[in-house]
């Protein structure tokens, strides 16, 4: 038998940040506009019928949204042009 072998260690890979990029800013966006109707974390968790961890941290900036999910949350939110919320980030 061969001679054992250790295997390198990997480092993990980082996260990414989501402090100071423009999630944050959708982030702000989403939680103005549920500040606006005056929707709690859990009027949106029942709105949108996911997790009230995944809604809190969502609008807390914690954790990414895919187009689709983004999608989702437009239409809880009343958004009408998703297309002009990411924009309006992405100029901030």
């Amino acid at each position: 038998m061969p001679p054992s072998r250790k295997k390198k260690a990997r480092p993990l890979p980082a996260k990414q940040p989501l402090q100071g990029s423009a999630y944050q800013g959708l982030a702000r966006l989403l939680k103005a506009r549920a500040g606006e109707q005056k929707l709690s974390v859990r009027d949106l968790e029942k709105r949108m019928g996911k997790p009230r961890t995944t809604v809190h941290k969502t609008l807390g900036g914690q954790r990414r949204l895919d187009p689709i999910e983004f999608l989702e949350w437009c239409d809880a939110l009343n958004i009408a042009d998703p297309v002009g919320a990411i924009r309006s980030v992405m100029t901030t």
